[in-house]
């Protein structure tokens, strides 16, 4: 099979591309925007044209979209983030259908407000920020396709990482941790073996990919530093924010069956040392 992994540099799409080419099953493809990169394929999204043309060159079996404006970029440049976030995976899902790939699209529990909690998959999103209502709108749901709604945490290659665990391994000192903030997504890792599950799956449109045991964020980085022993580091408890963006599976025909966060963390941790 041949995948196009689009975002091979960033937090998910690394993993993504890492993992399928140590699998040594399929043909592994990923665009980049670093110039200085000899095997990505050079790519600006918000070019729509290349896009097209990319996707039809390479004229994968499956198309992962691991693309996104993130967080405070995306209510830093709302246009960017509409397009990129809003109408790339709907423009991929129509290339797609144009050359009989599926399109796998990962998505966020960002889109909900996290005012309280165990979101299902019929949900009205709540989101109010640019990057919640852009990734919303991004969820594509047409049949033959596929999107992952999920939250992750893993490490970073770039510069400039923004994600909970580049930020909790680049700290020192006291460090807050959130007691009323809660979690229940996956390892990028962990993402990746479940992409890869999807991959000839009969299963489309719109699930969620969350244990079903949620965390605290506290907990969460007490398991990074117990993991990583990281021992510079004191996490102090923290009640000042709520919030809990947890998602529930309700969908009869998705069975996931997650690994506790120990062992993801501890199979993420081997993966890096292998890196």
């Amino acid at each position: 099979m041949k995948l196009l992994i689009l975002g091979g540099n960033g937090m998910a799409g690394h993993i993504l591309v890492d993992y399928f080419r140590r699998q040594g099953i399929h043909s592994v493809f990923y665009t980049t925007r670093d110039v200085t990169d000899p095997n990505g394929l050079l790519l600006d999204v918000n070019d729509s044209f290349m896009v097209d043309r990319l996707v039809e060159a390479v004229h994968p079996d499956v198309i992962v979209n691991a693309v996104g404006v993130l967080n405070s970029f995306a209510d830093e440049d709302k246009i960017t983030a509409y397009h990129i976030n809003g109408f790339l995976p709907h423009r991929l899902r129509r290339v797609a259908d144009t050359i009989g790939a599926r399109l796998i699209h990962i998505s966020t529990d960002c889109v909900f407000s996290g005012d309280r909690g165990a979101y299902r998959e019929d949900d009205v999103t709540d989101g109010t920020s640019a990057y919640a209502i852009t990734k919303a709108l991004g969820e594509v749901q047409d049949a033959g396709h596929l999107t992952i709604r999920t939250s992750i945490i893993g490490p970073e290659i770039r510069k400039g990482g923004i994600g909970l665990m580049h930020w909790f391994m680049s700290t020192t000192g006291e460090v807050g941790g959130y007691t009323r903030v809660f979690w229940n997504g996956v390892t990028t890792l962990e993402l990746a073996k479940w992409v890869d599950h999807y991959l000839a799956s009969p299963v489309s449109g719109l699930i969620h990919l969350a244990h079903p045991v949620p965390v605290s964020k506290h907990d969460l980085l007490i398991l990074f530093q117990k993991t990583w022993d990281k021992q510079d580091v004191v996490v102090v408890p923290d009640d000042s924010i709520v919030q809990d963006r947890t998602l529930v599976s309700t969908r009869e025909d998705v069975k996931t069956d997650l690994p506790d966060y120990s062992t993801m963390l501890k199979e993420l941790a081997l993966w890096m040392e292998q890196s």
